[in-house]
């Protein structure tokens, strides 16, 4: 069970409706709510179940994404922030883990990846296999999601990892990458645009191998395994990040 609550406006921009309509449910009666001070407060829990029938909120912006990231990786990528948008950052990244966490599978990783989605622009290619060492060895790729040793995966026949937009054409050049389809892919490139990493970088490279996006890359996958990776990659982080008990009530916007 979650104690994790957020306020009215937190509710709306994650369900992505008028935080008018999230007063109409509470006076309703269908989307249970207490006051904490002038404030009405949801608890998480009750918010991930109306939110499964009213379909995903809207995605994070390509900025908060990676300030997201940035506060998994841990504190020294997350000290290049602004002590606001950090602090944003790690509420957003408190609410987003305990609305996974409290999800079923396929849900949570649906959810998981909808709401990450702006990281990154996720691009299928064919490789000839007897390339896939050089390119997991490319120093313009930092591996990622199945091709880490933390995924648990071990799928040696695939090359996964986020790029530098600039780098994308002469990594296709270099390797005679073909656009490929979801089935015959064997190599995933995240492709990264400047803006969205700033100022959250600190090198590409370790915000790439940050449990979050280690979840968010795994959900992208259509296996059953690998889904199910990610939410225990989830689970570990809402360990670190959520107190038992804890209470996140907030203002801020994305």
């Amino acid at each position: 069970m979650s104690d994790v609550h957020v306020s009215v406006a937190e509710a709306a921009e994650m369900l992505g409706v008028h935080p008018q309509r999230i007063h109409q449910r509470i006076r309703e009666g269908s989307l249970p709510a207490e006051k904490v001070g002038n404030q009405w407060a949801i608890e998480m829990n009750d918010l991930g179940r109306i939110r499964h029938h009213a379909g995903p909120g809207r995605p994070l912006s390509s900025k908060s994404a990676w300030d997201l990231l940035a506060v998994a990786a841990g504190d020294q990528a997350a000290s290049k922030l602004s002590p606001s948008a950090r602090s944003r950052a790690r509420s957003r990244l408190a609410r987003l883990l305990a609305l996974a966490s409290s999800a079923e599978l396929e849900d949570a990783a649906a959810h998981l990846v909808h709401a990450l989605r702006n990281r990154a622009e996720r691009a299928l290619f064919v490789a000839s296999p007897r390339d896939l060492p050089d390119v997991r060895d490319d120093e313009r790729v930092h591996l990622s999601g199945v091709s880490l040793p933390e995924s648990n995966m071990s799928v040696g026949a695939v090359a996964e990892g986020y790029v530098s937009a600039d780098d994308v054409d002469t990594l296709v050049d270099d390797y005679l990458l073909s656009p490929a389809s979801r089935s015959r892919a064997n190599v995933i490139l995240h492709v990264v645009h400047a803006d969205a990493m700033k100022p959250a970088l600190v090198a590409l490279d370790d915000v790439a191998r940050s449990p979050l996006a280690l979840a968010a890359d795994l959900a992208e996958h259509d296996g059953v395994r690998e889904k199910s990776q990610a939410i225990r990659s989830v689970a570990d982080l809402h360990a670190r990040f959520v107190a038992p008990g804890a209470r996140v009530v907030g203002e801020d916007r994305a």
